[in-house]
Order: structure tokens, then C-alpha cells, then sequence
């Protein structure tokens, strides 16, 4: 009997463990439940934008971006930029893992931030009547603590 019982809280327990992992998500629109169907596509895109959310401020006034397709250990730059604004747009191939470096000053010494996303097509025909593609990832936060 107390066997049954102890399987039984862990059995739960566990479930609990996977089930809050939704809402523990990293990317904010790995919080959300529903499909949002305004922001669906009609067609497939190929490509979208990835966003890159950084500090711009009066140390770093311009702050250069380095795009790794797949991991930044594997070295594989796919573009370079400088962003000048918090928010900086790049448009890349859909269905890729990314991985962002930014290069930020402080006095003498260099500060490298690193993100990394994949940014995926989800079909949403089932939520929201075909066709609906929905644009997945592609969130970067590259920013400095405050």
C-alpha cells in the first residue's frame, strides 16, 4: 500500500516537473498557450526576420554583432554587423539554430555576450484554418545586466 502510494506522488510529481517546463521557457513565445492567428503567414516563408534585443548607451554607442549559423564553437559566421539601436533586425533563413555575439566595452576590458535560438516554421492550419504558418524563435538577448 505504501509503495502504491509513493509511485503514485512521484509519478505526479514528475508529471508536475514536465508540465511547468512550459511555463518556464526561456523565449517569451515559448510562454504563450494559444496561437495568436494574426500573426499567421499564408504562405511558407523561407525566411524571416531574427531579433536581437542589446544595450545601446553612451560607452557603447555602436556594438558589434557577430551571427554563428548553428553553435559559436563550430566558427561559422554567417553575417557582421553594428547595431546602433536596442533593437537590431537581421533577415535569415528560416528552419536554422543561430547563435548571436555581441561585443560590448567597459573602460579597458571586452564583454562578449552570447544568445543562441532556433527559429522554426509552425504550421497553425489546425488553430487557425489553412493556410497559417506562425514564425517560432529567433528572440536573441544579447543586452547587459542592468
Amino acid at each position: 500500500m505504501f509503495r502504491k502510494k509513493l509511485h503514485t506522488r512521484l509519478l505526479a510529481a514528475a508529471l508536475l516537473v514536465l508540465v511547468s517546463g512550459k511555463f518556464t521557457a526561456c523565449e517569451p513565445e515559448d510562454w504563450m498557450l494559444s496561437i495568436d492567428c494574426g500573426d499567421c503567414y499564408g504562405y511558407a516563408p523561407d525566411s524571416a526576420n531574427l531579433i536581437i534585443n542589446l544595450t545601446i548607451n553612451a560607452e557603447n554607442d555602436s556594438v558589434p554583432l557577430t551571427f554563428y549559423r548553428g553553435d559559436y564553437e563550430e566558427g561559422v559566421i554567417d553575417w557582421q554587423d553594428t547595431a546602433t539601436t536596442e533593437e537590431f533586425y537581421l533577415y535569415s533563413k528560416m528552419n536554422s539554430n543561430y547563435t548571436v555575439r555581441a561585443t560590448y566595452r567597459s573602460g579597458d576590458k571586452i564583454i562578449e555576450a552570447f544568445d543562441a535560438d532556433n527559429m522554426e516554421l509552425y504550421n497553425a492550419n489546425a488553430e487557425c484554418g489553412s493556410p497559417c504558418y506562425i514564425v517560432k524563435g529567433g528572440i536573441f538577448d544579447v543586452a547587459l545586466p542592468e
